[in-house]
């Protein structure tokens, strides 16, 4: 092999490894960036998942009391879901879990704006009057729109505050409020049943 055919090979070689390598930190840089993505999401769909499971759990002696309880109802036409509804004397409520428990999160409250850690919650209580809106629309009734938070402390008297409509609770002290709203007229153990039924067959189960 002459000397200029060896050198053209050597840098043949040399190109092609530093292009490979180049591909190769490419790859692996690509393939963290999405298992990161997947993780943050999984993550998040857990703890959402943890926290209705939870609601749901505080919500059941309700049920037994002659309360009409349903979760995770799918909304017609859209891609969203109702995490728990609730018929009771006092009407119809719809119960929207959050799951904040970060140890260096906290949530407060300043002139009308609620923050959970630095992000400003005012979307999540948007989508939560949406949502009872739409839940609205479909049983023919109000729906009274509730966050029920687990782990964070709501920074207001009885762990309780009203926000552009939304009632944000501690999740512990959701079921004593329900049982302690007022009886509307007309909310009779019937209409309740009624209700539950009519909310069985417009709002079905969601799947996702």
């Amino acid at each position: 092999m002459t000397a200029t055919a060896a050198a053209v090979i050597g840098w043949a070689v040399g190109t092609v490894t530093v292009w490979q390598v180049g591909a190769l930190v490419v790859a692996v840089a690509l393939a963290y960036g999405i298992r990161q993505t997947y993780r943050r999401q999984r993550n998040s769909w857990t703890d959402g998942a943890a926290g209705e499971q939870a609601t749901a759990r505080l919500l059941a002696p309700l049920a037994r009391r002659g309360y009409a309880v349903l979760h995770d109802r799918a909304i017609p036409r859209s891609r969203a879901n109702l995490d728990h509804l609730v018929a009771g004397p006092f009407g119809v409520a719809l119960v929207d879990s959050k799951n904040w428990r970060s140890k260096k999160s906290r949530i407060t409250l300043t002139g009308g704006l609620l923050r959970y850690g630095r992000y400003d919650q005012t979307k999540a209580l948007q989508t939560v009057v949406w949502e009872a809106e739409q839940a609205a629309r479909v049983l023919g009734v109000p729906v009274r729109p509730i966050i029920a938070v687990h782990g964070a402390k709501v920074p207001a008297p009885r762990g309780r505050t009203e926000l552009h409509g939304v009632t944000v609770i501690e999740a512990p002290k959701l079921r004593r409020m329900l049982s302690g709203l007022p009886a509307q007229p007309g909310w009779d153990a019937a209409r309740i049943t009624a209700l539950e039924q009519l909310a069985g067959q417009r709002l079905p189960p969601y799947n996702g």
